[in-house]
């Protein structure tokens, strides 16, 4: 799975047993925080929730959404990767 510069300026953050090193984790709850809405719409469309060993519970929330309602904090989720921005959800340099 590769998402190139759709995933441009996003930032991940596992949490729940996965997050905890829980050996007997059941599933990967992943967040992961977007620039927009238009580009969490793209990352729901290009992330194949099948093609993990566990089960995917995916979370997608604009880096706003994500403020208003604490979300890091109220999940204790751990960042494990930030993109820096520089590209546009087109694949075109940013202005």
């Amino acid at each position: 799975m590769l998402l190139g510069p759709i995933a441009s300026g996003t930032e991940w953050h596992l949490f729940g047993s996965v997050n905890r090193d829980h050996s007997d984790a059941s599933d990967i709850d992943l967040m992961i925080l977007c620039e927009s809405d238009v580009q969490a719409d793209m990352l729901r469309q290009a992330i194949d929730p099948d093609s993990f060993s566990l089960p995917l519970h995916l979370s997608l929330l604009s880096f706003e959404e994500a403020a208003t309602i604490d979300a890091t904090s109220m999940q204790q989720s751990t960042v494990v990767l930030r993109l820096p921005p520089g590209l546009d959800h087109q694949g075109s340099p940013a202005h």
